[in-house]
């Protein structure tokens, strides 16, 4: 008997093989007269319901395309494969049949990323295919099994930019949801549908004579008005006026077409001998059967030969590779059957599925086993099926099989299943559920051995990894940076994956804490794991980790150049869209918002906040939300930047996050200090006052940097300077400067240099000032940063004034004078209506759009302008308002009140 690895090989190759053109097959003239005439379309779409021969006539292209010298890649599709890995993976494996090197960065990269990039993966197969001289026609069949958009914007794009030489052709149930208007209007498809595909009278005729039946006129007109020209109809028509008890009789109204195909497939059925009837019910049970199968499944010995016989018979069952290995009933006719075994006799339906399941895990076919499992109605089966695979599944990424199995298992099977578990672990922490999944984790590492000695199993290591992410999101940086010390002790003796993911997190926790030194050790090791990983996505996180850390640095200039890395090298594997790519969407926006490049910013953001997951390090969405306050401070929209930072304060008290919760009411307290009112001032200080400082930082004492206690003292520099108690500010600078890590910390030491610049310009130590300030200036304008300078308000304004005047380095005072454009001086102040006489009424219209949100892009097409004249309108009013940038043009036109 052949090896079950050799079984399961050959089925994947038979949905990988065009179907025979049997000798009988009714030729398709349009399809063949569009070919001739259209011979260089880039596709050929088949659309029809099931029974128009959708599949018959890609055979025959498929075969016409073969004696022309092509090469012809064949992909049949069945239900379920709905999945974006599997279909790209069959996919290239039907290209590699005929161009062997064909997809292997796109194969490796599948292998190891969490969710399918497609548009980078379509991208690495169109260059395989410019690559290769070879003609090559790509056949995939049942394309209405994909809903999936991202997979059919994939094909679509190989449609447009495949080279020439390159043609696809889909059959499908139903028309896609694909750019058909454009090919159609661009000559680049040839399409056929069901009315293309009726059979005429004539044919009708000729197709009946061939399969012995005979019809006068007048009856072959009714079977074809009846039929409206359906294939499977007149199939079954044919076999039903074959038999000896129909011979001669007239063909009753059969007013629905699902109607009569239900009685003609009965009427067929019921002609066959009473075991053979007992045969097909049993074979139904399954979407793909070979002889050892059907032996299982009818408890016969003589498999094959029943599978030879049913063909030869033409019951619709066809087979699926030119061995003959593999064979599958019409879907038409397989329902029929399934349906009446099920009506019939549900236990008996049941045990086939069972039996069905059995037989697929014996011979290495998981997925197929798990579907007929879930047929079975046997929970327990499918509770060992799905937690046998289930780490396979994990490793793939292939999560979203792993949910839709588990949801057919009740709660209390599935809670002897740690995979099972671990799934339903993941769709607590997803829904941010927190508490819940560790406490399931805790369970499931209990039954696992917490007290396992390394080198850890996989599956061990895997919960594991799930526990070091729930407690990066959980803001248990401890728990992270222990289990990484643990993790780190055994590293390459396991899955490298799932050892460089549960380091990486606890590399991270660790240099956010400040063990600088321990951080930068565990970050340096899972980036040695990098060259034992097929894919790039966690070569991506690291990169944008590292990029995140420079900015804590203070390295505005390296994190930029390091963002500048990961688009360019990402971005066409993950797609400008993807939601890999939001970490470095929300790392850049920060570098964009310190260096105060804010066209575009908020949009940015907006995206990437909008897509929070589990898998992602709470730190950076927390960052990005504090970010996106300070975008929309710097517009002038204080009440939604209050809203930002109020909910950011929830969400990090409900989480216990409490150095994030400090961050944000220090940003809140700032902001409403920027009032001046003595009111806000008695508000600001009430609340400082009854803010649990202490006990909020009692969870970071033993760390060596404590954000609780920074967050704190900085709002007590700025209590204290509103007060105008500059030497008590002054006191608490230095003190804040202990804080402070050496080689860490960039940013925070600008931020005090020049609040002591401030405290000291209001003493009367000028001169001091002014060193400081210029010291700041230096190292600000080395890095490009400008965010510190306008957040901390009028007095470093006025300071900045006083210093242009003075300064003669030129970059220096070029850099002062940037800065002094974010804020409307008094001799720039300018009058509505003033205002309204400089700019044009199209400089008026293009504003007014900018302040709805419209891109530039947008506007041209609202004004109907090309996007050159958008940008030189824009130019224009940045000049005639004296401000540097869209977000400032917003502001100063709302301050004019010209919106």
């Amino acid at each position: 008997m052949a090896s079950a690895d050799f079984i399961a090989g050959s089925l994947l190759r038979s949905r990988l093989t065009p179907p025979l053109v049997k000798a009988d097959y009714l030729s398709r003239p349009r399809l063949h007269e569009a070919l001739v005439h259209h011979p260089d379309a880039r596709v050929v779409l088949i659309a029809a319901p099931a029974g128009f021969g959708k599949s018959s006539a890609l055979a025959a292209l498929a075969e016409l395309k073969r004696e022309q010298g092509w090469s012809v890649a064949w992909l049949s599709l069945e239900a379920g494969e709905d999945d974006p890995r599997t279909f790209w993976q069959m996919l290239i494996e039907s290209v590699r049949q005929s161009l062997p090197h064909f997809g292997q960065d796109a194969s490796e990269f599948l292998d190891n990323t969490i969710s399918v990039p497609v548009a980078a993966l379509v991208e690495s197969l169109i260059m395989d295919l410019h690559h290769s001289e070879q003609p090559l026609l790509l056949v995939v069949d049942d394309l209405h099994v994909i809903t999936d958009k991202a997979t059919l914007d994939g094909l679509a794009r190989l449609v447009q930019f495949a080279p020439a030489g390159v043609q696809l052709a889909f059959g499908s149930r139903e028309l896609p949801p694909m750019p058909l208007a454009t090919w159609r209007a661009r000559h680049w498809m040839i399409e056929l549908g069901q009315d293309d595909l009726r059979l005429s009278q004539e044919e009708t005729r000729s197709y009946l004579k061939r399969h012995g039946g005979e019809l006068d006129d007048k009856l072959l007109g009714k079977l074809t008005q009846q039929t409206e020209g359906w294939m499977v109809g007149v199939h079954l028509a044919g076999l039903w006026l074959g038999s000896e008890q129909a011979k001669g009789r007239e063909v009753k109204a059969l007013p629905e077409q699902e109607g009569m195909a239900d009685y003609l497939l009965a009427s067929v059925f019921e002609q066959l001998p009473a075991d053979l009837q007992e045969a097909v019910l049993a074979l139904s049970v399954a979407s793909q059967i070979n002889g050892d199968l059907a032996n299982t499944l009818t408890g016969r010995t003589d498999g094959q030969a029943l599978l030879e016989d049913l063909e030869a018979k033409q019951l619709f069952f066809v087979p699926l590779d030119r061995e003959r290995h593999w064979y599958r009933f019409h879907h038409l006719f397989a329902d029929f059957a399934r349906k009446r075994l099920q009506s019939q006799n549900l236990k008996r339906f049941r045990q086939l599925h069972f039996n069905a399941s059995l037989w697929f895990t014996n011979h290495h076919m998981q997925n197929l086993a798990i579907e007929h499992a879930c047929q079975a109605d046997d929970p327990e089966l499918l509770a060992a099926l799905v937690n046998a695979c289930g780490l396979e599944l994990i490793n793939r990424g292939q999560l979203n099989l792993l949910y839709r199995w588990r949801l057919n298992v009740p709660d209390a099977i599935a809670q002897q299943y740690p995979i099972l578990v671990l799934a339903d672990v993941w769709t607590q922490a997803a829904s941010m559920a927190l508490p819940e999944a560790n406490r399931l984790l805790d369970q499931l590492l209990k039954r696992w051995g917490d007290g396992q000695e390394q080198p850890w199993s996989e599956e061990f290591l895997a919960v594991q990894a799930v526990r070091g992410v729930i407690a990066l999101q959980k803001d248990d940086l401890q728990t992270c940076i222990s289990l990484a010390r643990k993790v780190a002790k055994q590293m390459g003796r396991s899955n490298s994956f799932l050892e460089a993911a549960i380091v990486l997190c606890g590399g991270f926790a660790a240099c956010v804490m400040g063990w600088l030194e321990q951080g930068q050790q565990l970050l340096q090791l899972a980036q040695q794991q990098v060259p034992f990983l097929k894919g790039n996505f966690l070569a991506m996180q690291m990169g944008n980790l590292q990029m995140f850390l420079e900015l804590e640095r203070g390295r505005l200039g390296q994190a930029r150049h390091l963002a500048s890395q990961l688009r360019e090298q990402y971005t066409p594997w993950f797609g400008a869209d993807s939601k890999a790519l939001i970490l470095p969407a929300i790392s850049q926006s920060l570098v964009a918002y310190e260096q105060l490049e804010l066209d575009g910013l908020s949009n940015r953001l907006c995206w990437a906040l909008a897509n929070i997951d589990v898998i992602n390090p709470i730190d950076l969405y927390a960052r990005g939300t504090l970010c996106m306050a300070r975008v929309q401070r710097l517009a002038g929209k204080d009440k939604e930047a209050l809203q930002t930072l109020a909910q950011m304060q929830s969400s990090a008290s409900r989480a216990q996050a409490w150095r994030f919760f400090s961050l944000a009411l220090a940003e809140e307290l700032a902001l409403l200090l920027q009032d001046g009112n003595a009111e806000t001032l008695r508000k600001v200080e009430q609340r400082f006052k009854t803010t649990e400082w202490a006990k909020m930082a009692e969870r970071y004492s033993a760390a060596p940097y404590n954000p609780v206690v920074w967050s704190q003292g900085l709002t007590q520099v700025r209590l204290h300077q509103a007060r105008s108690h500059f030497s008590e500010a002054l006191h608490e600078i230095t003190r804040l400067r202990g804080l402070l890590l050496p080689g860490w910390h960039g940013l925070q030491r600008l931020r005090l240099d020049l609040l002591a610049a401030v405290s000291y310009q209001a003493l009367g130590y000028r001169d001091r000032a002014h060193n400081l300030l210029v010291q700041t200036l230096v190292q600000s304008e080395k890095e490009g940063l400008r965010s510190i300078f306008i957040e901390e308000g009028l007095a470093v304004r006025d300071l900045l004034r006083e210093l242009e005047s003075n300064e003669r380095q030129p970059a220096l005072q070029s850099f002062i004078r940037g800065l002094l454009s974010f804020w409307a001086t008094e001799e720039d102040t300018t009058s509505a209506e003033q205002v309204q006489e400089m700019l044009t009424e199209r400089e008026r219209e293009v504003v007014v759009l900018a302040a709805q949100g419209m891109s530039n892009e947008q506007i041209g097409q609202q004004l109907d302008l090309a996007l050159g004249t958008v940008k030189w309108h824009l130019h224009n009013i940045y000049e005639k308002l004296r401000v540097r940038n869209r977000t400032q043009a917003i502001r100063r036109a709302r301050e004019l009140s010209l919106l």
